[in-house]
């Protein structure tokens, strides 16, 4: 059902967060500290010198030179144009993460204090034409997995019209406006332009409730979701720890915490904060056609945690593929960071605050080969269809 939620803030666009890290933030997922180099140094750095060597800020990281196998590109697709293609509007509402009750030390954990927002226009009209056409001849490729039985990814691998939308430099910095943070395409391929399909089946739900293995990403409706009965996204306006303690008791989200998003028609979608907001594809309740496109993004400041669930991933996509994407990942997040320390390395005397930086990329490397070897363990995480 479609709520009325009481009580939400609108967060002024024009007022955001700051894009640099708190120097005081720890590296909390490798154990480590990003220092700020004590005062009574006999050489004390400057304020600039501090600020570089506490703010490891990425660069985008190109698509991959090189395309495995099972994925033929498309012959004869449109060219991605962003000036006829998108027709970026900003959301009505922008719901925070306090908003969904989450409390302001996890939200400061977080790169955005982005939850979710309303739907807003994302392509224009000849922009959803050409995604259509797109998405309809990768439809053949489509497979399932415990959660969604119908699916696309690497679907960037097959056509460049979808990479191109995928990567948009246009697209991201409308993203990074709406979450106060700079965002930068995933660098995983899979996490980008990730398809959903209608099940065969009448009464299925597309997705089950989940949170997401990704920070950032835009649910996209490809298809005019008006034209179609039932297949509503939605998400529960609360936290991820109420649903799993609710799911563990084996009782129902309240309805009245449940949102359905109610878009206009194709080309709109919702951003949001994908693993701190549970949300769901509900089932048609007559035959149609529904599409949606999820868009995968990371935070550019990597002094936040990274959230790329590989042992979820390794799940879902093809074993080979899901570990050289991640290794591939995790490289580039070291490069960055051993990056930001290339670029600011003032002489200091203390050498704790050098070494601490140089052990967080180590453990961050060494954590993600046991994540590597150990793959396969887990069982797929989500909270069900009800």
């Amino acid at each position: 059902m479609t709520s009325s939620i009481a009580g939400t803030r609108e967060w002024d666009l024009d007022e955001g967060q700051e894009d640099s890290p708190d120097p005081g933030r720890t590296l909390s997922q490798y154990g480590s500290s990003i220092c700020t180099l004590r005062q009574n140094d006999a050489q004390v750095p400057t304020e600039a010198e501090q600020s570089s060597m506490t703010d490891p800020t990425a660069r985008p990281l190109p698509f991959p030179p090189s395309h495995p196998e099972g994925f033929p590109p498309l012959e004869d697709e449109p060219t991605f144009d962003p000036a006829r293609h998108l027709a970026l509007e900003a959301p009505d509402r922008i719901f925070t993460l306090t908003d969904f009750g989450y409390s302001d030390a996890e939200a400061a954990a977080c790169p955005s204090a982005l939850a979710a927002t309303s739907a807003f226009r994302i392509l224009s009209d000849e922009g959803v034409a050409c995604l259509q056409e797109v998405t309809r001849r990768l439809e053949p490729y489509a497979r399932g997995i415990e959660r969604i039985s119908r699916m696309v990814r690497g679907g960037v691998y097959q056509s460049r019209f979808l990479r191109d939308l995928c990567f948009s430099p246009e697209l991201a910095e409308a993203m990074s406006g709406i979450c106060k943070t700079r965002l930068l395409p995933h660098t995983m391929p899979h996490q980008l332009g990730h398809l959903n399909f209608a099940p065969q089946e009448v009464g299925e739900n597309v997705d089950k409730w989940h949170t997401d293995t990704l920070r950032f990403d835009f649910v996209l409706f490809v298809t005019d979701p008006t034209k179609i009965a039932g297949g509503e996204f939605e998400y529960f306006h609360g936290t991820k720890h109420e649903v799993a303690e609710l799911s563990a008791k084996g009782r129902p989200l309240p309805e009245d915490k449940i949102v359905s998003v109610a878009p206009s028609g194709a080309g709109y979608g919702v951003m949001q904060q994908g693993n701190m907001v549970v949300h769901r594809a509900k089932a048609l309740t007559a035959p149609g056609e529904r599409i949606t496109l999820v868009n995968g993004y990371v935070p550019a400041d990597l002094s936040y945690p990274d959230f790329t669930r590989f042992d979820q991933l390794f799940l879902a996509d093809p074993p080979h593929i899901a570990t050289s994407e991640y290794a591939r990942h995790v490289a580039w997040m070291g490069r960055e960071l051993l990056e930001s320390q290339l670029q600011g390395n003032p002489f200091s005397s203390d050498r704790a605050c050098f070494a601490e930086r140089l052990e967080a990329v180590a453990e961050l490397l060494s954590q993600a080969a046991e994540e590597i070897r150990s793959a396969g363990s887990a069982k797929m995480e989500h909270f069900g269809d009800g």
